[in-house]
Order: structure tokens, then sequence, then C-alpha cells
């Protein structure tokens, strides 16, 4: 099963270690002094994202983290120690709290996401919370590049700088994998929601409980169904259909088992039920009618015609969904090795 992926954000930082060989009373230096780092960071930031998104999860990127937390840390007790701009102080102030909500971010926010990834596939309200927490994490940073963006617009309006237009390769590699990482989650949890329904229906088989088959075997129906009419609406990532068509083959696939193979897999307890209640009224019989002979061996022809049936069934259904489950996660990680930059 594909655990799901660590959120891809939208980072373009504008921060940087000052440089105290610069003319700070000259504006444009003096901005060279707080964002000339933004591309070292922001490559490091990316090289984290990067091992999240290429086959690791998000507890074994932990010395990334804690290295850019480092970092963020430096540029921040760098930034705050320079002086304001001929008693402007709104670009450098801006830019401590940036990153004082940047450092929040990866310490506080990451690790609560971390705690939810260990548990997000326990039902799909966790997975839910784990991606919508990823979700505001993203919106947090979004609301704060803007915020970056404002004040530099700001200064270099009041000091006659030219700001030349256009995104750097870095902004657009993070909107990159902001689109990529949105699209994979909106996917994601259309295949999620009857996957996690098959699971709660598979151990009601294993218990015989078939109230609770038929009750998971509904829900995993209705969100299959749903599933598909949902993708058959979404469009590719930048022509890329490779998910979409792999969540189509495992949303058919349990359409096709809750319609066609469950039917067998729960006659299968009803006429062991019946069988049951038959041998038990027969071996009270000391000397059983001929009739209640028969009746007998009839039931058992049926309990045994049941469980080849059923079998066979669940033997081919387990190789249908290991294929298809195989699929899913190759082209997940096709999907995720694609788009996301390899960043080092």
């Amino acid at each position: 099963m594909k655990k799901n992926y660590l959120q891809l954000l939208v980072l373009c930082l504008f921060i940087s270690l000052a440089s105290f060989g610069q003319n700070l009373e000259n504006p444009g230096e003096y901005m060279d002094a707080i964002g000339a780092q933004r591309e070292n960071i922001s490559k490091k930031f990316l090289s984290y994202i990067s091992a999240a998104n290429h086959g690791k999860r998000a507890r074994k990127v932990e010395n990334l983290r804690m290295k850019l937390l480092n970092e963020v840390q430096e540029a921040r007790m760098n930034i705050s120690g320079l002086p304001s701009f001929k008693g402007d102080k709104a670009l450098r102030d801006t830019t401590v709290n940036f990153l004082k909500m940047y450092y929040n971010i990866l310490n506080e926010d990451y690790s609560k996401i971390i705690n939810l990834e260990d548990i997000a596939e326990q039902s799909y309200d966790d997975m839910q919370a784990y991606i919508m927490a990823k979700d505001m994490v993203d919106k947090k940073l979004e609301e704060g590049n803007a915020k970056m963006k404002e004040a530099n617009e700001k200064f270099a309006a009041a000091n006659n700088i030219r700001l030349v237009e256009g995104k750097s390769e870095l902004s657009e590699m993070t909107q990159q994998v902001h689109e990529m990482n949105k699209y994979y989650n909106e996917v994601y949890l259309v295949f999620f929601k009857p996957y996690k329904q098959e699971s709660y229906m598979m151990e009601a088989i294993e218990k015989g409980n078939v109230t609770g088959m038929e009750q998971f075997k509904n829900a995993m129906l209705k969100y299959a169904n749903e599933g598909l009419e949902k993708i058959a609406s979404m469009k590719s990532l930048q022509g890329d259909n490779s998910i979409l068509f792999s969540c189509k083959a495992m949303l058919g696939f349990y359409v096709r088992e809750a319609e066609k193979h469950m039917g067998l897999i729960t006659d299968y307890f009803l006429a062991k039920e019946r069988f049951d209640g038959i041998q038990k009224e027969y071996k009270k019989k000391s000397i059983p009618s001929n009739q209640e002979i028969d009746d007998y061996n009839k039931a058992v022809n049926e309990v045994n015609k049941a469980g080849q049936n059923y079998n066979n069934t669940i033997n081919q259904v387990n190789q249908e969904r290991t294929e298809l489950l195989k699929a899913w996660n190759k082209s997940v990680d096709d999907f995720l090795g694609e788009h996301t930059p390899k960043y080092r």
C-alpha cells in the first residue's frame, strides 16, 4: 500500500544571512543583504522536499529538516541584527517575521504532520486530516510569501529600485511541486476511500461477519462509483494521465469485487451457517431416516461447493488486488519521480 507522500509546499524565500561586506546605505545592496541567500536556502528546502517525495517518508528525512531549521534560525538572527534602512524597518522586520513563521512551520507543523503520517492509514478521516494539515502549511507559506513580495515591492518603490518581473527557476520549481502535490492528493483520496472500506470488509470476512461484509461492501461500491465519476471529470497534469488510469483500474476492481465476487463469498458463509444448523440436528438422531440422510448429504454437497467457490474467488481476488496495487504503487512512484524536482 502506497503511503501517502509529504506535502509539497509553495516556497519562494527572500532570506539570507547578512553580508556585512556590502554598503548597507545603498538601497539595492540593502535588499541584497536581506535576499541574497534566497537561492541557497530554497535549494536546501527543495532538497528536503525531493528526498521526501522520492521514496522516503517524513521520518526518513528528519536530518534534512533539522539542518534546514538551523539555516533558517541563523538567517533570522543575522537579518534581525541588520540596521533599519534610513529609519525604514518594514523590509527587515517583515523578513524576520516571515522567518519566524517559517521556523515554526518546520518545527511545529511538520512535527504534527510526521505524527499524523504514522496514523494516516487507520481511517479515511485520519488520512484526510493528514492531508489537510499539509494543505494548511501550504496556505501559511503562500500568505507569508505574499507579504514578503509586498514588502519588497514597497521598499523598491520607495527607493526607486526597478524590480525585474519574471519567475526564477526555483520559484517555477516550487510552483510545479505545489501543483503536483495538490493534484496527487486529490487522486489519492479518491483511491483511498474505497480502499479503506475494502480493508474493513476483508477483516469482516476473516471473522465470518456477514453483516459487516455487506455493510462495508456497499460502502466500498458507493465510494468506488463516486470516485469513477470524479476522475472522469479530472484532467491530466501536464499531459500525464498515469495515476488517473491506475486509480481508475483500482476503482474498477472494487466495483467488480462488490458486484461479482462478494456474492460468492457471502454465499459460502450463509451455506455454512445453514449446514451447521442441519448438522447439529442430524447428530441428535440416533437412527436418521433415509430422507434425513439425503437432506444431510445434500447440505454437505452444498457447503462443499460453496466452499470451493469461496476458495477460488478469494484466490482470484487476492491475485488481482496484488497486481493492481503493485501497478498503482509503481504509477505513484513514477508520477512523483517525474514531477518532483530532484534538487541536491
